[in-house]
């Protein structure tokens, strides 16, 4: 089996747009890992989505990151699976999704208090 990094440099996988949805290169960093690591997935998501600007929906930067990652993910990673499952859940989220889904859980919440 092959390296990932060989398939995929960490400096082409740097570019502005990349380093737009991924500033502190934390998906590429695990993506290009060989092995499992200890850090679980979800804390992976959320370095990443916490890394984002503000004014980037996180699920736009996720749907780039999975049309930039989808050949070079290693099937046999399991962590790295997991963490591109994490990236396709938010690319299913976005911003204007999230608001709708909030204001219907605010009435709920709301009934439930009154």
């Amino acid at each position: 089996m092959t390296s990932h990094a060989s398939t995929l440099s960490f400096a082409s996988a740097i570019v502005p747009s990349n380093l737009k949805n991924d500033p502190k290169s934390i998906i590429h960093q695990m993506i290009m890992m060989d092995k499992e690591t200890n850090t679980p997935p979800e804390d992976i998501i959320i370095a990443w989505i916490l890394s984002l600007p503000s004014e980037l929906d996180p699920a736009l930067a996720a749907k780039r990151l999975l049309k930039h990652y989808k050949d070079v993910v290693d099937q046999t990673n399991k962590s790295t699976l997991k963490t591109m499952m994490f990236l396709k859940q938010t690319a299913e989220f976005p911003k204007s999704r999230l608001a709708a889904t909030s204001r219907r859980g605010s009435r709920y919440r709301r009934k439930l208090h009154s």
